[in-house]
């Protein structure tokens, strides 16, 4: 049922409108429902235009998850860059004396108890 106020059908001018047309949101009696897989229309034109977007809308959401993934792939791999070569600094600071490094790779080791 239609919230508001009373509106017609255009195509029958006579009859109360009872639903909305899901792409155009044009009131429309019973009688000229045209059912959609999505919904209820106003005519095939909007029937087809709703479905075509229904179809790009889906289409556009699986592309943005492939996008997130693959910024989330992207970060992990820095992630793991950036872990190797901290742990390669350390073992190196661990073998050889180097001023800066080798002290805070000491006080990391004991913190991690190795």
């Amino acid at each position: 049922m239609l919230k508001g106020t009373a509106t017609a059908c255009p195509n029958h001018p006579g009859v109360e409108a009872t639903v909305r047309c899901k792409q155009c949101s044009k009131g429309i009696c019973k009688a000229c429902v045209v059912p959609g897989a999505t919904g209820v229309f106003c005519s095939e034109v909007c029937r087809d235009k709703h479905a075509l977007f229904y179809q790009r809308a889906q289409e556009m959401d699986g592309k943005s998850r492939s996008t997130a993934l693959l910024q989330a792939r992207k970060f992990l791999t820095t992630l793991i860059v950036i872990a190797g070569v901290l742990f390669a600094l350390g073992f190196v600071a661990t073998m050889v004396f180097i001023p800066v490094l080798t002290p805070i790779v000491e006080t990391v080791r004991g913190i991690i108890g190795i």
